[in-house]
């Protein structure tokens, strides 16, 4: 559960301006210029996955306190696998207004349960999307799965995003910033 606490406000930290999407894959692409990260998690491992706007793929697994930059096309095959995805749920709540949509779709098993699920989209004008989708799949995290995808995000966001991953080694981190041949940090980064 603390993974999906985790990994819920990892995506809705990155919130800004964005575009509509539903999580399913039929998200409507990033404006021009825009990076997308990706993190999936399960089966004990995340996997971090970071597409430029020229659409080249840079990926980083940990699992099990190590952590290792991936190969560029396993990197690449796995962005273009879609998301995980569990069965349909129901929507519970839904913001449309013009140039911005949050949808959220959950289903309730009742306080005495320890399992659950919760599907987040934001979207609006501004070239950003996030997407959540959580399973909490019983007693531990064995076998919870995560998938958080944060689109239209600037190289900015792309380093404090890749610094914050606590998973990811120094060097890992390092080899990610390498790869992605990321501009100049802004000063506005700095601030």
């Amino acid at each position: 559960m603390r993974l999906m606490a985790a990994l819920l406000a990892l995506g809705l930290a990155a919130c800004g301006p964005v575009v509509i999407g539903d999580g399913a894959g039929n998200d409507q692409t990033a404006s021009a210029g825009g990076y997308t990260m990706e993190i999936r998690a399960g089966d004990n491992q995340q996997t971090y996955l970071i597409t430029t706007p020229d659409g080249r793929t840079v990926g980083a697994r940990a699992a099990e306190g190590a952590s290792a930059l991936m190969d560029n096309t396993r990197s690449q095959a796995l962005a273009a696998e879609p998301p995980p995805q569990g069965e349909a749920l129901p929507e519970q709540v839904s913001i449309r207004l013009p140039g911005f949509s949050l949808s959220v779709a959950g289903e309730d098993n009742g306080a005495e349960s320890e399992n659950g699920q919760v599907r987040i989209s934001v979207g609006g004008e501004g070239g950003q999307q996030v997407v959540v989708n959580a399973d909490e799949g019983g007693p531990g995290d064995a076998d919870d799965l995560a998938y958080v995808r944060v689109s239209g995000a600037d190289a900015d966001a792309v380093r404090e995003f890749i610094a914050e991953q606590e998973e990811l080694s120094a060097e890992v981190k390092a080899q990610l910033i390498a790869e992605l041949q990321l501009p100049p940090a802004s000063e506005n980064a700095a601030q």
